[in-house]
């Protein structure tokens, strides 16, 4: 498996010249990508020389707009498509093999009809990620409070997101969050679900719960590096995966506190941080 460093996600400040060395001096194989390079087609050349010249690939294409968001209407999703697919264009040259985004698990519309329109939209992006060869997957979302966010429930499930999915087509995979997997079902067979079809599996997003709060407590933006409060057992997941025939992309997703301190700390004990959190993950323990 590939881990990134996902700068974007962690909240780590600095340019993409300090971070690049940080990240291969830590052993980490990939970067984020910094959205300001997919503008500009000359700094995404240089910024690709600079990290192959160290060893480094580039993590998950970033999508311009939250596509399934339902504040974002047709005239809104049509011009982020436009842009996704200028995006995707320079990603693929830039070697960029893979993208996702998630589905809200509550909507304003009933599940018919959001199933739907959730397949319409999809079919539309695949499209693009297809004509680049870019691998694409859904994330399922299981906190209980964004499953109360709106009046009609929705999918919260791989399941759930791979119901979507193959009624689109089936070109698009799935995400595996271990923090969603936690909140949304914690049951072993959607994990073992995951790890017999990595054929679909596009990333692996891995983080801790917060102590002190059972799984319908846990709220999304409160989160811990794996393995840091042992809410999560991350590294058994994680162990698994490396077990699988999967070797695609493993991201740290912490959210707060741990964003907003690593946003005012040094951007080299950052990383460390997250070097020791995959040492945790990879750790062999004798039970």
């Amino acid at each position: 498996m590939r881990k990134i460093l996902d700068a974007n996600l962690l909240g780590i400040k600095g340019e993409l010249s300090e971070l690049a060395p940080l990240a291969k001096a830590n052993g980490f194989d990939a970067i984020g990508v910094p959205v300001g390079l997919l503008e500009d087609a000359t700094a995404a050349t240089e910024a690709t020389k600079q990290i192959e010249g160290l060893g480094l690939s580039w993590g998950l294409l970033p999508t311009p707009t939250d596509f399934f968001s339902e504040n974002v209407d047709e005239p809104a999703f049509e011009e982020a498509l436009e842009k996704l697919k200028r995006w995707a264009s320079l990603g693929e040259k830039m070697g960029i093999t893979r993208s996702y985004n998630h589905v809200w698990p509550a909507s304003h519309r009933p599940f018919e009809e959001n199933f739907f329109w959730h397949v319409e939209r999809l079919q539309k992006l695949q499209q693009v990620f297809k004509d680049h060869g870019i691998a694409y997957g859904f994330e399922a979302l299981g906190p209980h409070e964004l499953r109360e966010m709106a009046p009609h429930p929705f999918v919260h499930t791989l399941a759930g997101v791979l119901a979507i999915a193959d009624a689109a087509g089936g070109y698009t995979g799935f995400i595996f969050d271990t923090f969603h997997w936690y909140t949304g079902s914690r049951r072993p067979d959607d994990l073992y679900f995951a790890l017999q079809n990595t054929h679909r599996l596009v990333n692996i997003h891995l983080n801790d719960g917060v102590a002190g709060r059972t799984p319908d407590q846990q709220k999304d933006l409160e989160r811990a590096l794996p393995m840091e409060t042992g809410v999560i057992d991350s590294r058994s997941i994680y162990q698994l995966f490396e077990k699988s025939p999967y070797d695609g992309p493993c991201v740290l997703e912490p959210m707060m506190p741990t964003t907003t301190r690593f946003a005012s700390i040094p951007a080299d004990e950052a990383v460390v941080e997250c070097r020791v959190a995959f040492d945790r993950l990879e750790e062999r323990v004798t039970k």
